[in-house]
């Protein structure tokens, strides 16, 4: 089974939501980052719906069945998040 069925319903969006809360609310982190294929629009925008910019692309960073791919990684700060939570 893949999990295409599940795609465009939010999941990973809220499923990111709580790991941010979680993250900050709860660790008490200063900062969380996390990164995605940018040939994957997806997954970038599921970031950006959280909060997150963009801090940079690496390229060519890693590679997947043989094929370099570029990295976008994105980040979030406890100032930003408490900001715009209220």
């Amino acid at each position: 089974m893949n999990g295409k069925p599940f795609w465009g319903n939010g999941y990973a969006t809220e499923a990111a939501r709580r790991i941010v809360s979680y993250g900050f609310e709860e660790l008490k982190l200063n900062r969380i980052w996390a990164a995605a294929f940018m040939r994957n629009p997806a997954s970038s925008n599921v970031m950006k719906k959280v909060g997150m910019k963009q801090e940079g692309i690496l390229k060519q960073h890693v590679v997947k069945w043989d094929h370099p791919e570029d990295l976008g990684y994105y980040g979030i700060l406890r100032d930003d998040y408490c900001r715009n939570r209220h």
